[in-house]
């Protein structure tokens, strides 16, 4: 029963997380990557919410009621303001007002993105009900496809996916279509029913090059315990290097629970050449409860991590990546160790200790930590520092996470670059100030007001202006 009540409990956020107000839309938010050209990537936003979200009022002279929810997203780019924003309305028409959940109300928005670093913010309001309203903001970050292998876009759940010829298409939303399919979303990632169905589509980009002919693709169910479920194997012939992939799975056998979903495509020609996606769905199937999983020790849950694998080196390497976030005792600890499999096991604990949800099986605040290195890796490597971890934006990055706010100033005839972090939600508000001193691209933090970092109120003069500042004696004696 604790395993059913912790799973439905992750359902309920996944609705409700929106809002902030004190009349909830439960509203549900999902997004997928697909490549556009060669320098953009397409950004399909999902969102769905059940029809009794709705105030319904009486439409003037009829019989039929109607609901309204006001939409606005706004895409942010971390590093030069608004790159876009939509907004728009979704009616729901009735003959009763609607008081019994009957459907989801699904639907989509598409955004033209090049690769960076966004946030996403996102605002719902109910146009018959001015109490209602939610919003919340997400931070999203466009990839580039790989141009010199096989490339795999994000996964797409759907509800339903169906051809154009079909005769089942009323009512369907037009931006459902795409590639002569039309792809009903599923953003809430729930296949419920004692016959579930998981209806999958994504695009295998650059096959025809580097496959030739044909590819093997690889469809792997895991539960949340990570014991694999599940696997599907298919050939395709090659026919596009944009090409659809699409399938249905049964998912009759499974218990109700938490699983993932790991595609793969992999050219046969050579073993080498693999790409892979993963997704998370949720089983919800009253014939089959919740499987409680078997009890393992410390131990045994340690043997089966990733850390157990890790050579000397890597061991090594992801410490000193995770010595940002370790006490000093923690640090005396790992360094009085000298068996590699002791070093391993402290790794284990060491991340264990800050999973945010343990009762999951990804740990969610390792999974930041190593967006975060990746990014600093891709923004703030230079001449002088190769991996832009061990730069000081980069320290900051995996200590606190990504900032809420950017300021970046490029140099001009009397500063030099610098850039200004905010983080509103640690420590009441802090912020951090780095200068690009040299020119080089390499950031120095020269001030912060967070607890423990060094302050220096005179950073502006000292190292961002172009001259050489007086120093306070000289600027008493200057006559006014």
């Amino acid at each position: 029963m604790k395993l059913q009540l912790s799973l439905m409990t992750g359902l309920i956020v996944l609705f409700t997380n929106l809002s902030t107000e004190a009349k909830n839309i439960p509203f549900t938010i999902d997004g997928a990557q697909f490549q556009y050209d060669n320098t953009h990537d397409l950004w399909e936003f999902y969102y769905s919410f059940p029809d009794t979200a709705l105030r319904y009022i009486q439409i003037t002279d009829s019989k039929k009621y109607i609901g309204s929810l006001h939409i606005t997203v706004q895409i942010n780019s971390i590093s030069s303001g608004i790159v876009e924003k939509k907004e728009w309305i979704v009616d729901n028409y009735s003959d009763t007002i609607i008081r019994s959940h009957n459907r989801n109300l699904i639907g989509q928005k598409s955004f033209i993105l090049l690769p960076g670093q966004y946030s996403v913010d996102v605002e719902i309001n109910d146009m018959n009900d001015t109490a209602s309203r939610a919003k919340t903001s997400l931070q999203l970050l466009i990839k580039s496809f790989v141009k010199n292998s096989i490339a795999i876009s994000d996964i797409e759940l759907a509800t339903q996916i169906l051809s154009q010829q079909s005769n089942n298409l009323v009512n369907l939303n037009p931006s459902f279509l795409k590639n002569t399919l039309f792809v009903v979303p599923n953003p809430n990632h729930e296949f419920i029913g004692t016959a579930p169905v998981l209806s999958v589509y994504s695009e295998i980009y650059n096959a025809k090059i580097y496959a030739r002919d044909s590819i093997r693709i690889e469809y792997k169910i895991i539960d949340g315990a990570k014991r694999e479920q599940f696997i599907a194997q298919f050939y395709r012939v090659v026919i596009s290097d944009g090409q659809v992939e699409t399938t249905s799975l049964p998912l009759d056998g499974l218990a109700s629970g938490v699983y993932y979903l790991q595609l793969s495509v992999q050219s046969i020609h050579n073993s080498v050449d693999k790409a892979t996606a993963l997704k998370k769905f949720y089983v919800l199937n009253p014939e089959m409860p919740v499987e409680l999983a078997p009890t393992l020790s410390e131990d045994e849950l340690f043997h089966i991590s990733e850390f157990a694998t890790l050579s000397e080196e890597r061991v090594e390497e992801e410490f000193t990546k995770a010595k940002v976030l370790a006490s000093q005792a923690e640090v005396q600890l790992y360094e009085s160790l000298s068996e590699n499999v002791a070093k391993q096991k402290f790794l284990y604990r060491f991340w264990k200790e800050r999973d945010p949800k343990p009762e999951t099986p990804e740990n969610e605040k390792l999974d930041d930590f190593r967006k975060a290195i990746k990014h600093a890796n891709t923004y703030y490597s230079n001449i002088l520092i190769k991996e832009g971890w061990k730069s000081d934006p980069g320290r900051v990055l995996l200590k606190y996470g990504f900032p809420s706010q950017i300021d970046r100033h490029s140099q001009n005839s009397e500063t030099k670059p610098y850039e200004e972090w905010f983080y509103n939600n640690i420590q009441g508000g802090i912020s951090f100030q780095f200068v690009d001193l040299k020119g080089y691209g390499n950031y120095i933090q020269v001030n912060s007001n967070a607890i423990g970092e060094s302050r220096n109120e005179k950073w502006f003069e000292q190292y961002v202006k172009m001259f050489e500042s007086k120093t306070d004696e000289e600027m008493i004696s200057t006559p006014r």
